[in-house]
């Protein structure tokens, strides 16, 4: 069985870690699968991904408030429940795009197709319209929202974050429940089980990559106070902000470099009390699926404002003031047991949200859709992820 993934950029993102996530999944089938991703737009013009991908960045950390306001003016139909179709079209490009998508799929060959983007699933859900594609494709959002620009009407399946898209998919879009499957936004099962040191642990802190946000005035505040917490700070690519703690040579505030060792970044997570990051769909889930406190420093324009309303609203997440001491902010949450429970039972309330885990539903997808398959995903490979 072979299996297309479609992310859309080769840059770091949540649409990347949840492809990986899909990949660490399928990885424990006991079938003989090929797996192949396909970054759609560095694959089909590396040049445009270049062009696009520095515009967007420099776009929100120089204007958040244009960027915010074109997100929900073009791509997301904010608060309402009715269907919305994409209002995000680049012409010409949508159409060189999904010509080059249909020939793809032609040269490929796949049985699935699985987006966890946005823009492929919206140009695949017009080739399906059109039946230049016929096979099964599923959507894997990676937000706690699902944005207008994601194909809806002709993709096959959905992996959603939560019932309430679940319930917003069928009375919208007139999908059936049997599409849909309740997934939670997937994490790598590396990142499963929290496993709680007894130790005090450590405050994280999340977001330094791209170097955006409020990371220089929370370090500079941590820096001038009597810390009772050790910090570490996930700098990622970000060489800037890893010289600039280093050179304050502070007993408590740690640098730590970029690392892609995944049981590297388990154990962080599982020695930390507590994490200071942005409302990024997929690290979000990570984390809570570590039982571990989240506290909202800063928020990225678009995707990331509409995450944080929903965690807020689900009481999920904690959000910090820098005018006031930060610190003092953390203690008076996580040793504060009484408000500790509330949350756990809070927390494990959305957990149970979930009607199945990311690889029974895809198994279920694999033997609803194609009965042939059936067999093999009961015989174990060798090899059962090449690569």
């Amino acid at each position: 069985m072979k299996i297309l993934l479609l992310p859309l950029f080769r840059m770091p993102s949540g649409h990347h870690k949840a492809a990986e996530a899909i990949v660490g999944h399928l990885s424990t089938m006991e079938a003989e699968i090929e797996v192949k991703t396909i970054d759609c737009l560095s694959h089909f013009h590396s040049g445009l991904e270049a062009v696009i991908s520095n515009a967007y960045l420099k776009w929100i950390s120089r204007k958040p408030a244009l960027y915010s306001k074109f997100y929900h003016t073009f791509m997301y139909s904010y608060g309402t429940r009715s269907a919305s179709p994409s209002r995000f079209s680049l012409c010409f490009w949508d159409n060189y795009l999904a010509w080059r998508l249909e020939k793809l799929m032609e040269e490929e060959q796949p049985d699935f197709v699985i987006c966890t983007h946005c823009y492929p699933s919206k140009l695949l859900n017009q080739l399906k319209a059109k039946g230049k594609v016929n096979a099964p494709v599923i959507n894997v959002y990676t937000d706690f929202f699902m944005n207008d620009v994601w194909g809806k009407e002709h993709i096959d399946f959905h992996f959603v974050p939560h019932q309430q898209a679940k319930e917003q998919l069928i009375k919208a879009y007139s999908l059936k429940k049997e599409q849909i499957f309740v997934t939670g936004i997937p994490v790598h099962p590396f990142f499963q089980k929290a496993s709680r040191p007894e130790s005090e642990g450590y405050v994280l802190i999340a977001g330094g990559n791209s170097g955006l946000g409020n990371l220089t005035a929370l370090i500079d505040q941590l820096s001038k106070a009597e810390l009772r917490y050790r910090y570490k700070v996930l700098c990622g690519h970000n060489q800037k902000l890893y010289k600039q703690i280093r050179s304050l040579n502070h007993e408590k505030l740690d640098a730590i470099a970029y690392t892609s060792c995944r049981k590297q970044m388990n154990r962080y997570y599982e020695e930390a009390c507590a994490i200071i990051t942005k409302p990024g769909g997929v690290t979000i889930t990570e984390v809570l699926e570590k039982s571990l406190p989240v506290f909202i420093l800063d928020t990225l324009p678009g995707q990331e404002e509409i995450n944080r309303q929903y965690l807020g609203e689900q009481h999920l997440i904690y959000t910090l003031d820098l005018q006031q001491p930060v610190e003092q902010q953390i203690l008076d949450v996580i040793s504060n047991e009484v408000e500790m429970n509330k949350w756990r039972k809070r927390l494990a309330c959305y957990q149970l949200e979930k009607d199945a885990e990311i690889k029974n539903s895809l198994l279920a997808v694999f033997k609803s859709k194609e009965p042939s398959y059936a067999p093999s995903l009961k015989k174990s490979a060798s090899n059962p992820y090449p690569g």
